[in-house]
């Protein structure tokens, strides 16, 4: 997984990821962003007509292994399930080649659209948030409208647990088939249990910890989570680089196959303990794989970026080694 090769979106990552850990807090030995995760095992099954959208290897084997991470969205360890953030995470790994090298990440959130449409934006968003006043978070919504709009209207609630959850892949990418064709899409994950959200009375009356009890509890007690994997096709119109642009509810959605979440990741297979969950570090360019390609979305870069930079943090602090060096200096 590279940088990005431009480097004023890396300077940029930088800015961002200092920014974080300073708005949070995060301990040294923690990642900047979802700090607070679990890492568990599944398979992918693919539906018989997701082979014609797209030529990724994927969709065209009998099944696929999985290494899935739920996960909050802050660097704040501790943050509690029941707390005032309901923003979730949930990145799946394919591993196409045995030994992983060979893979491909979907990386969701369990809000529609995205605060912002640009690193720099999202920067300014983190400062405010940073500096933790009014005027400053008045000053960031004068100036970027949709934020406003976001923050009252699409930020999401808690859900019953995360076998009850939806899934949005915020950046659209573009399928490629057998023939050369091409189609825009985003991602979605619909829970087979079907959505349920508590109100926020609700969500403070649960366990600080009771999202991430509950999917303990289900998989120790073989009960997988399931999903549909599904594909929002962009029509006409549609923006296909700017992450904070939700498609209409009417655009087709194409059955792609099933995700089965089905144990967690135990310490036993081949790893030192831990050090798979300290390793893992998510990618939101398809880079291993044909048949998917990015759009011109820029912050799949940034995204990219801070991404690997706060994985590297995690590595380096339980002394794993990297195969790549980035240049990085903790602000604590």
């Amino acid at each position: 997984m590279p940088l990005p090769v431009d480097p004023e979106i890396n300077k940029l990552a930088d800015n961002l990821v200092d920014t974080m850990r300073a708005t949070f807090d995060t301990p040294q030995n923690y990642r900047p962003v979802h700090a607070k995760g679990q890492l568990c095992k599944g398979t992918f099954i693919p539906s018989p007509q997701a082979s014609t959208l797209s030529k990724a290897p994927i969709f065209s084997t009998a099944s696929t292994p999985l290494i899935l991470r739920y996960s909050t969205d802050t660097g704040l360890k501790d943050l509690p399930d029941n707390g005032e953030n309901g923003s979730r995470g949930f990145a799946i790994r394919f591993l196409i080649s045995e030994d992983g090298h060979q893979h491909y990440d979907l990386i969701t959130n369990n809000a529609f659209g995205f605060v912002v449409s640009t690193g720099e934006a999202f920067l300014d968003q983190f400062e405010a948030i940073k500096d933790g006043s009014k005027e400053a978070m008045d000053k960031f919504f004068a100036k970027y409208p949709h934020a406003k709009y976001f923050d009252e209207n699409q930020k999401p609630a808690h859900s019953y647990s995360f076998a009850t959850e939806q899934w949005h892949g915020i950046h659209a990418y573009k399928f490629v088939n057998a023939k050369g064709e091409s189609r825009y899409f985003r991602w979605r994950l619909v829970p087979w249990q079907g959505v349920m959200k508590h109100s926020p009375a609700d969500a403070k009356k649960q366990s600080t910890n009771y999202q991430f009890d509950d999917l303990t509890h289900r998989l120790n007690n073989k009960k997988p989570i399931r999903y549909r994997l599904l594909a929002q096709l962009a029509e006409d119109g549609d923006e296909v680089n700017d992450s904070a642009k939700v498609w209409p509810e009417t655009n087709e959605f194409v059955e792609m196959g099933e995700i089965f979440v089905e144990r967690l990741w135990t310490f036993d297979e081949g790893e030192s303990k831990g050090r798979q969950q300290k390793r893992i570090i998510y990618d939101p360019m398809p880079r291993y794989i044909e048949g998917i390609e990015a759009s011109d979305d820029p912050l799949i870069e940034v995204r990219t970026s801070v991404y690997l930079k706060s994985g590297i943090i995690r590595r380096e602090a339980d002394g794993v080694m990297t195969d790549q060096k980035v240049d990085y200096k903790c602000p604590r």
